[in-house]
């Protein structure tokens, strides 16, 4: 395996929250952090306020960016960078597997899904998956007229 996918996977399985964009269908941008859980092909599984403006964005344009940044480097050099599509999940065997999937990873009490109830009717959280597209990791960076750039690498899961 090589390195740069090798430093994804690890990035994935050792942090818990990411940061995703938003947008409006005019272009503008809204950032949200948020608890995830990865499944075993790295789609990423997260529960939000139905009413929270990143769910509301969602819903009317799909298309998202999410970083997941290891902020225990002291460096700052390790973030995983994922092109997305999201959306929220609707069948109820695919509700229940996503269920399964974010209570895998613990978290306080109070934010665990107890129940399908949890998630769906009037119940206020709703539980999104994004589909990565296309996934990068900082790879080796370069020197251009003395100064380093960043080179953002792609890898395939």
């Amino acid at each position: 395996m090589n390195k740069n996918l090798e430093r994804a996977k690890e990035i994935i399985s050792q942090n818990k929250f990411m940061t995703i964009s938003t947008a409006s269908l005019g272009g503008r941008p809204w950032v949200s952090p948020v608890f995830f859980v990865p499944d075993d092909k790295y789609n990423l599984y997260w529960v939000s306020n139905k009413e929270a403006k990143h769910s509301k964005l969602i819903a009317k344009n799909p298309q998202v960016a999410i970083v997941i940044f290891d902020s225990s480097v002291s460096d700052g050099s390790y973030g995983v960078y994922f092109e997305a599509e999201a959306a929220e999940i609707f069948e109820e065997a695919d509700i229940k597997n996503a269920i399964e999937i974010y209570n895998s990873r613990p978290q306080k009490d109070e934010f665990v899904i107890k129940s399908i109830r949890d998630v769906v009717g009037g119940a206020v959280w709703r539980i999104y998956r994004a589909l990565p597209k296309k996934t990068y990791v900082l790879g080796d960076g370069q020197y251009i007229n003395g100064q380093y750039v960043d080179v953002r690498t792609e890898v395939k899961f």
